[in-house]
C-alpha cells in the first residue's frame, strides 16, 4: 500500500483536492491555484510568457527564454527553485495543517527567500530587499550570476 494510500486511509488528507495528483506537472504547472503563483512571479520580474505545460520545459524556459543575457539564466533558475520550494511547502501546508497562505503572500515569500539565498551565495551582496523587490535586474551582482553555474 503507497503512502498516499495510507494518509487517505486514515483521514489525514482527503480524497480529492488540489495537489493530490502524482504529476508534478499539475502541481508545479497546471494546478488553478499553485499555477497562478508563476504569473504573479512573471509580472514581478517583468517577463511575460505563456507557461508551458511541462514542468521540465517550465523550467527551461523559466532559465533560458526570458528576454535575458544568458549570464542571467543561473539568476532565474535561483527564483524558479524558490518558487517551487515554496509552492511544495504551500501545498503540504494545506494538505497536512490547514494552514494557507494568498497568492500574494506567497508572492511576497518567493521574494524574500530569492533575495535570502542570493544573499547567501554572494558574500559581498550588499543590494538592499527594498532595491531588490522595485529593481531586480539593476542589481550589479545580477551580472556575476553566471558564477552560478
Amino acid at each position: 500500500m503507497s503512502s498516499k494510500s495510507n494518509l487517505f486511509r486514515r483521514g489525514i488528507i482527503p480524497i480529492s483536492g488540489c495537489g493530490l495528483q502524482k504529476l508534478e506537472n499539475h502541481l508545479f504547472v497546471s494546478c488553478n491555484l499553485f499555477g497562478q503563483i508563476w504569473q504573479l512571479v512573471w509580472n514581478w520580474i517583468c517577463v511575460h510568457l505563456v507557461d508551458p505545460s511541462n514542468i521540465v520545459d517550465h523550467f527551461h524556459q523559466f532559465g533560458t527564454s526570458s528576454g535575458y543575457a544568458e549570464s542571467m539564466c543561473s539568476f532565474m533558475y535561483l527564483i524558479w527553485f524558490a518558487s517551487s520550494w515554496l509552492i511544495w511547502k504551500e501545498r503540504n501546508d494545506r494538505l497536512f495543517r490547514g494552514k494557507k497562505n494568498s497568492l500574494v503572500q506567497l508572492l511576497e515569500n518567493v521574494k524574500l527567500l530569492s533575495f535570502w539565498w542570493f544573499k547567501i551565495k554572494i558574500v559581498v551582496f550588499h543590494y538592499s530587499f527594498h532595491n531588490w523587490l522595485q529593481n531586480l535586474f539593476l542589481c550589479e551582482y545580477c551580472l556575476i550570476c553566471a558564477s552560478f553555474c
